[in-house]
């Protein structure tokens, strides 16, 4: 599931099925021009293509191929509930025949269309699945490069979370499964895959060391793969530039930064495009050169408003073309049609009124939580009670100590900044960081992540609050910010900070200035 990362299309689900067409079948053949050609260069027809598909297929594998292939097109254009629609029908095809191979397929891919769109219980349940299932996959290569691509996938879930070292531990077990496969080339390019997944990882714990191994390792493994081109060597380029910018090396990571941006500027590929435009962005603002900083900020905006506008068009010629099938389905079923029909209708009126319900109960909580962070701004969290063993933990004068000390770290906005950490706090306010960590989850009733991400949240929420000028800013601008690396993350953790997201957070705080100059 790696290769999600420099891919719009989960190679794990299509590679496999071209590996094993031995005939030049009219579906093969169709098969082949999808996934190879028209899956990028014309979703719409790959749409159609894949209709045509479901229809000639011989039997209910090739049914369930078809339908996976359309819903990995669905998913890369953005329409990931059409997607999770389409993959429903997949496993129920699939079950019927036990294929575990094509289960744990579905289910890999259901868990990552879960986990994008925020579903995180569901995700981790069909990944949970897919896990089982794979194990009953006879052929030892397709079981082992399952097993490493599921591992991948628990990895990312560790990443959502911040939890490094447990999605190390993942990612080592899936490249330990990769090391089993016949192949060489191939589990060359899985193993890269891994490795440079791993060193991010290690560069996010700011161990320097153990990153630069893992990305020599990534580098060498790619070079002699089945795709030493990859659009992976940029990530691996970009990341030797993190790593170096950690030990203040900034020539050297300008150097891998510039190898990044030619293979980006190469391939066209939109993710490293996106990844090198934001480590440039970071880059020159750390060494003052606003000139640059402000050249590749605008270029990053740009290439998003691109794509959102792309994927927008793309989407919307896709949804006609799945509105189009279903009209001439209901030409050909009259009767079904009125109901269709009437079941449309009162669907439409039941999401207008959960609309209006939920945009209600969204300015409610709007107006809840501005009136209890006005209402307790600089108030203490009172302390969870403690077991007797927790109360002998420090002394009183101690915990008073740290907790003034927290009180400063807070007013001075430290906690803005994109690289901190538990250590790097202790080592700030010198404190011991089991101490550090102990008093916060005991006064703040909170791990230290979550406590660093809410006063980030709250941080903006005052500036929305009280600065005009930042209720006309991007969402990508105000997570930078308030310290957040990326735009989805800052909209995730505001989210579950004030129980709405931030665009409409902004459009309610303008809703409560309009009403309160009308009174």
């Amino acid at each position: 599931m790696s290769m999600m990362k420099w891919t719009t299309t989960p190679l794990f689900i299509i590679f496999p099925y071209i590996l094993c067409f031995s005939q030049d079948s009219a579906y093969d053949s169709i098969y082949r021009e999808v996934s190879h050609r028209l899956l990028i260069s014309q979703p719409e027809e790959a749409l159609k293509a894949t209709d045509h598909l479901y229809t000639i297929a011989a039997n209910d594998m090739e049914r369930t191929r078809a339908l996976m292939l359309q819903a990995s097109l669905l998913r890369q254009n953005g329409l990931k509930d059409k997607a999770i629609e389409v993959i429903g029908k997949a496993d129920s095809l699939a079950s019927l025949y036990q294929d575990y191979t094509e289960l744990a397929r579905i289910n890999g891919l259901r868990s990552t269309l879960y986990r994008e769109t925020g579903i995180i219980a569901s995700g981790k349940k069909a990944l949970d699945k897919a896990v089982e299932v794979s194990k009953k996959i006879e052929d030892p290569d397709s079981r082992y490069r399952f097993e490493g691509n599921l591992s991948q996938e628990l990895a990312y879930y560790e990443m959502e979370e911040e939890n490094h070292e447990n999605a190390i531990h993942y990612l080592k077990k899936g490249k330990a499964a990769f090391k089993k496969m016949a192949s060489g080339k191939s589990m060359r390019f899985h193993l890269a895959a891994t490795d440079e997944l791993i060193a991010e990882n290690y560069i996010s714990r700011g161990d320097v060391d153990s990153a630069f191994y893992h990305l020599d390792l990534a580098e060498n493994e790619l070079k002699n793969s089945l795709y030493p081109d990859s659009p992976l060597k940029g990530f691996i380029y970009n990341n030797f530039g993190n790593g170096y910018m950690l030990t203040k090396d900034y020539e050297n990571a300008l150097l891998n930064y510039r190898k990044a941006l030619d293979i980006a500027n190469t391939s066209n590929f939109y993710n490293l495009k996106l990844r090198v435009y934001n480590t440039l962005v970071r880059y020159y603002r750390t060494v003052n050169d606003q000139d640059n900083h402000l050249v590749y900020s605008e270029k990053r905006d740009a290439i998003i408003a691109v794509e959102e506008a792309t994927r927008k068009a793309i989407a919307d010629k896709l949804v006609q073309t799945l509105y189009s099938r279903e009209e001439a389905v209901r030409m050909r079923y009259r009767n079904r049609n009125i109901l269709i029909a009437g079941g449309s209708v009162l669907l439409i009126v039941i999401i207008v009124g959960i609309y209006g319900y939920r945009r209600k109960k969204d300015y409610r909580k709007f107006r809840e939580f501005i009136d209890e962070y006005n209402k307790g701004e600089g108030a203490e969290t009172a302390p969870a009670d403690e077991a007797g063993t927790e109360k002998n933990y420090m002394s009183e004068e101690t915990e008073e100590g740290i907790l003034k000390s927290l009180g400063k770290f807070e007013r001075s906005g430290y906690f803005l900044d994109k690289d901190i950490s538990l250590n790097a706090v202790s080592a700030r306010l010198k404190i011991n960081n089991r101490y550090l960590s102990y008093v916060i989850n005991k006064h703040k009733q909170k791990d230290f992540a979550s406590y660093i991400n809410e006063l980030r949240i709250n941080y903006i929420v005052d500036r929305l609050e009280n600065d005009p000028a930042y209720s006309q800013y991007k969402i990508s601008y105000l997570a930078e910010q308030c310290g957040f690396s990326s735009h989805s993350r800052f909209t995730v953790i505001f989210k579950k900070v004030t129980g709405i997201s931030p665009s409409s957070f902004i459009k309610y705080l303008e809703k409560r200035k309009t009403e309160e100059q009308l009174v």
